[in-house]
This record gives structure tokens, C-alpha cells and sequence, in this order.
């Protein structure tokens, strides 16, 4: 009998164990715009349980449109308030986009200062941070759908430049704050065949969606094994 209540308490234990690392995991908040709330995806028939939110087992904080003047004003409930074990931040995209007038949604100093914001608080908590790039804008088809946003880039090298200038702010921070970088950016090139960098390439990749500025599901996945592998670590 004494032997059976020994083995029903090891059993319990063990069960008990492997619910909290399971709670652990499910403690990794996903923050940041569309790309990671994945709310284009029936747009163009993708199935939902391919983003890398999904993927990768995340709480997802994502909201479409976001840039981190927006976020930093929700990062207290959106992030904090889940007491998280690790926490991605992916913006940037939105940050960058330019008015009519020229003038960047959330300038570099700015963008750089929420970022960094965001960074700090979580470290005080001592919460594992993932700093992640964004896409590397397809222009052919980005220009294709908003034809009168080319101008607006012309003098900057065009989307993708600019909008990996604010990239350029992320891996700064995670080097400074001494952070983890998921770089997206750059792993996007290499599986497209590296080099220059090329909207042939992109197209080739299967990356990027027909919007030329989010992911595709193979995008998601490529996202989803470089977080998985870094969140492991």
C-alpha cells in the first residue's frame, strides 16, 4: 500500500513539473504589429495556424497598424501584465512609413527611445528579450499597390532602405542593451540567395506576401525556427 501511495506521489510530481514548464513556455509574449498578429492572412488564403505566433506557442500581442508610440501605450497591459518568461518585440515597419508631407509615423530618436523603453522595463523584471527585425520590403509590389507612395521614398533609396534604417535602431539596442537580435531581416536575404538583395530574389524566396510588406506562411516558419532555437537557449 505504502508502496502504491509512493508511486501515485512521484506520478503527481511528475505531472505537476511538466504542467509549470508547459505554463513556462505558454509565458512567451509575442509584441508587435501586423506581422506578428497575422491578421492578413485570409486575406490571401492562409491558414492561421501557420503564423509563427501559432508556431511558436507565443501569446500574441500583436496589433495591424501598430508603430511604438501606439505600443508603448499598451505594453503595460499587453505585456507586463501576463508576467512573462520571455518577450519578442518586432516594430519598426509602422514607424517608418512616411505622410504626404515626408515625415517618418514615429521618428528615429523617438523610435529609438521607445524601443529602448521597452527594453529596460523588461529587463528590471528580468524577463529574456528577443529584439527582432522586420521584413525586407518586396518594392515592386509594395509601389504596384500604393503607386503614390513611391515619391515619398525616392530621395531615401527607396521603402526597403529606409524602413531597414529603423532595423539598423534594433540592432543597435540589442547590441547597447546586450539583448538578443533575432535578425529577420538578414535571414530573409540568405534564404533568398544572398548577395545585393534583389525584389527578383524576394519573389523567388516565397517570403513575402503579395502586398510586398508582410510574410508569407513559409516567412512565418523561417520566423518561427530562429525563435524557437533562441528561446531554447
Amino acid at each position: 500500500m505504502k508502496k502504491k501511495l509512493m508511486s501515485f506521489i512521484a506520478a503527481f510530481i511528475l505531472l505537476f513539473s511538466i504542467g509549470s514548464l508547459k505554463a513556462e513556455a505558454a509565458r512567451f509574449v509575442g509584441f508587435g504589429d501586423s506581422n506578428t498578429a497575422g491578421t492578413y492572412f485570409p486575406t490571401y488564403g492562409y491558414n492561421l495556424n501557420n503564423r509563427w505566433v501559432v508556431l511558436t506557442g507565443a501569446m500574441n500581442a500583436g496589433i495591424s497598424g501598430n508603430h511604438t508610440n501606439q505600443a508603448i501605450k499598451r505594453f503595460q497591459a499587453d505585456v507586463l501584465a501576463k508576467n512573462p518568461v520571455s518577450v519578442s518585440i518586432m516594430f519598426g515597419q509602422n514607424d517608418g512609413l512616411l505622410y504626404d508631407n515626408g515625415k517618418p509615423q514615429v521618428d528615429k530618436a523617438k523610435f529609438e527611445q521607445n524601443i529602448n523603453s521597452m527594453v529596460t522595463q523588461l529587463k528590471a523584471k528580468k524577463v529574456k528579450v528577443l529584439l527582432m527585425t522586420s521584413i525586407p520590403v518586396h518594392q515592386t509590389l509594395y509601389y504596384a499597390k500604393y503607386p503614390e507612395k513611391k515619391r515619398l521614398y525616392a530621395d531615401k533609396g527607396g521603402i526597403r532602405l529606409w524602413l531597414n534604417s529603423y532595423n539598423e535602431i534594433i540592432r543597435k539596442v540589442a547590441k547597447t542593451q546586450k539583448v538578443q537580435l533575432v535578425d529577420h531581416y538578414a535571414n530573409a536575404w540568405i534564404k533568398a540567395g544572398g548577395g545585393a538583395g534583389s525584389d527578383a530574389q524576394l519573389t523567388k524566396s516565397g517570403l513575402i506576401a503579395p502586398d510586398g510588406f508582410h510574410w508569407t506562411p513559409k516567412g512565418h516558419s523561417m520566423m518561427a525556427y530562429s525563435i524557437n532555437y533562441y528561446l531554447a537557449k
